[in-house]
Parts: C-alpha cells; sequence; structure tokens
C-alpha cells in the first residue's frame, strides 16, 4: 500500500511573543492529507483521506529525517466526538497539548480517524442514517419525521480503525525515516490506539492513555459478524457533550475557566459545519463496533505505559483495572484532583501536558517507571 500526503493544506509558522520570544522555539503547523484504502466494511477497498496535523519546531524540521527523530515522535488519537485539532490544539493560551509537546522538542501528529473532521465521512451526510436516538432532535426543522438508515449497519470497527491508524504510524516512519512512534490515546483514543499497539507492538516506543473508554475484563476477544446491523452516525448535542457530560461533571471550583465553554462549542460547529445546520447543531461521529479490549489485550501492552485519568471522571475504575491488567512492568498509574473526562479544557491541563511531556522523554514520572500517583489541585504529583 502506498501512502503518501495527498496534498499539503497549510503550514503556518508560529513565534513567541515579548520576551519570551528568544527562548520560544519557532513552531511550524503542517496540515496533510494521507491517501489510505479502507477497510471500513461500506466501502472497503475504496480510497480514502485521512487528516494529519503535525507541529514541529522549525529547526527540527530543517535537520530532515533520521536520527534527529529517534524517540522525539508522538501520535495523538482522539476519542468518540472531538476530531484531534478540537481534542489536542486548542489555539488559545496555553491549551494545545500539541504545541506543548512540540516546543519541548517532539514532531507532534494528531489524525482524525474515518469519520472525524478533515477525514473521509462515508454514510454521514443523510441524517436519516443517524441512529434513532440521534434523530429525535432534528425533528421537525431537518426531519419531518423518524427515518429508517440508508445503510442499516455500524459503520467502523476495530478493524478498519486499526488500518487508520497503521496507515498514518507507516506514513510518519516513512516521513521521519524511523522504525517507532509513541502514541497518545483519549477516551475512544484509548481502546484504539491500545487496539493498534497490541497488534503491532513493533511500531509503538512509549505510550500514554488518558481515560480510555470502552475497557473492560468482560469485552469479548473475537468481533461479531461484520457489519454490525445498526445504524452508521451518532450526533451529539452541545446540551448533550458539554452541557451534561462536561460541566455536569464539575465539582471543584475553577475548574473551568469563564468563556470556555462557549469557546470549544464554538469550535466543535466549526469542525462540522453539516450537523451545525441540523436541529440544534451538533458533532457527527461513526457507529462503532469493538472487542478486544480486555484483559487478554492489555496484556499485549509490554513497552512503557502512562495510563492518566481525572478524579471526575467515571472512568477511573475501568483504567485502573487496566492499568492493572497491563502486561508490561514499567508502567505508572496518575489519578488527577478536580479533573474530569474533559481535562484538556480545563485548568488542570498543565497535569496531561507535564506527565505526559516526562513519559515521552524519560520513560519515567518524576523519576519513577512504575506505581500509582495523585496530581493535587495545584498540580503537584505525588505518591497515591
Amino acid at each position: 500500500m502506498k501512502l503518501v500526503p495527498r496534498a499539503a493544506l497549510a503550514a503556518i509558522v508560529c513565534l513567541g511573543a515579548g520576551a519570551a520570544a528568544a527562548q520560544t522555539p519557532t513552531l511550524v503547523t503542517i496540515d496533510r492529507l494521507v491517501d489510505h484504502t479502507s477497510t471500513v466494511p461500506a466501502i472497503a477497498g475504496q480510497k480514502i483521506n485521512l487528516f494529519v496535523r503535525e507541529k514541529i519546531s522549525a529547526s527540527l524540521l530543517e535537520r530532515g529525517s533520521g536520527k534527529p527523530f529517534e524517540r522525539k515522535i508522538v501520535l495523538m488519537v482522539h476519542g468518540g466526538f472531538s476530531p484531534a485539532t478540537l481534542a489536542f490544539d486548542v489555539n488559545y493560551r496555553d491549551y494545545s497539548w500539541m504545541e506543548r509537546l512540540a516546543a519541548e522538542g517532539f514532531d507532534v501528529f494528531a489524525m482524525d480517524m474515518t469519520g472525524y473532521g478533515r477525514s473521509g465521512r462515508p454514510m454521514m451526510d443523510d441524517p436519516c442514517n443517524l441512529v434513532a436516538a440521534s434523530q429525535k432532535p432534528l425533528v421537525p426543522n431537518t426531519l419531518g419525521e423518524p427515518c429508517a438508515p440508508k445503510y442499516p449497519y455500524e459503520l467502523v470497527n476495530s478493524d478498519s480503525e486499526t488500518a487508520d491508524i497503521n496507515a498514518v504510524v507507516d506514513f510518519i516512519r516513512r516521513l521521519r525515516g524511523v522504525d517507532k512512534v509513541s502514541l497518545i490515546g483519549w477516551s475512544g483514543g484509548g481502546i484504539r490506539t491500545g487496539t493498534f499497539a497490541g497488534r503491532y507492538p513493533d511500531k509503538v516506543d512509549r505510550y500514554v492513555i488518558w481515560a480510555s473508554s470502552n475497557y473492560s475484563r468482560k469485552n469479548p476477544d473475537v468481533a461479531p459478524p461484520l457489519p454490525k446491523p445498526g445504524a452508521p452516525m451518532l450526533m451529539q448535542t452541545r446540551a448533550v457533550g458539554v452541557d451534561k457530560r462536561w460541566l455536569g461533571t464539575v465539582k471543584c471550583e475553577d475548574t473551568v475557566e469563564p468563556g470556555m465553554p462557549e469557546m470549544i462549542w464554538g469550535l466543535n460547529q466549526l469542525a462540522d459545519p453539516v450537523a451545525a445546520s441540523w436541529g440544534p447543531g451538533g458533532l457527527r461521529a461513526p457507529s462503532r463496533t469493538y472487542w478486544g479490549w480486555n484483559t487478554n489485550g492489555a496484556k499485549k501492552i509490554t513497552f512503557p505505559t502512562l495510563i492518566m485519568a481525572g478524579e471526575q471522571d467515571d472512568l477511573t475504575k475501568s483504567n485502573l483495572e487496566l492499568f492493572e491488567d497491563l502486561g508490561g512492568q514499567q508502567k505508572v498509574f496518575l489519578g488527577v484532583a478536580c479533573g474530569t473526562h474533559f481535562m484538556n479544557w480545563e485548568k488542570q491541563r498543565r497535569v496531561l501536558h507535564k506527565a505526559s511531556l516526562d513519559w515521552l522523554t524519560n520513560g519515567a514520572l518524576g523519576g519513577q517507571t512504575s506505581g500509582m500517583f495523585r496530581a493535587d489541585e495545584n498540580a503537584q504529583i505525588g505518591k497515591r
């Protein structure tokens, strides 16, 4: 399979400001579309674009491929609704996780999975292809009445999403002349990167999981008959995504900066202008059929792994089980006080940035290569 950047969409140079500019590296943002032969059942064998953003210092970029990039490359994979740029690269103050890592010398990539952001979205332009629950807010303004899906199956699955990630990882490996990349997966990006890593461990260096969804010791080991009956698409409105799932879980004062929910929802709508025009507006996502992210799958993760979860996140319990089940000895769990599932847009984002940087650089957290730790309300990390 030949994987090349189909188009360079943008290259933006970002400079530090004021007195700090002399110490701040010049960062370059490069957006690409990578050609991929899809394995999604509805379009298997067809070409699809996968959007990839890269952030890198100009000095590192100018040194060319090969040895300068060893142990310096990381790929970030988003979760169930927010695409890569919204998850990892909010361009406001110090919120960009990508920018923080790039400023510290990493070549940072983030990808949109099939069905998200600027990647291909097969079967997702017809609101009738929404699951029934997602159709309800669209009646009667967008849909006169509920309708049956034109494609009556779930869209993507563990095999097709692993193939998406593998295509991008191989593109990066060729681009930079390296054998391995490090991974960061948030929420649904946890099961996505975990499944990929279990199948292609020779391509993974270090690994950071932030609040993986879908982990259960009871998950099946093998796939059901594919494609699984259902509908190919979900949609999340602001009332659910921002007000209920995010702000509804905040328990500490000053967790969310004033104006951030409005900013994030505005960026949501810019990321998905089609769904922004449906009913009250929302974000589309493909329906997903998963298997294998269980005890047997976790045992395959033997390389250095950091798991983080906010203490206000309902996924903490399953992530602790995931931590226990990991197959490697070089592993750390970090609980974060006052953090929700959406810490990337909160005060405690700095813990994510700091801890992931330490792990990717040193394979350790504060010099410790194993154990359980906690970050307090002031981002100070100590033993749990």
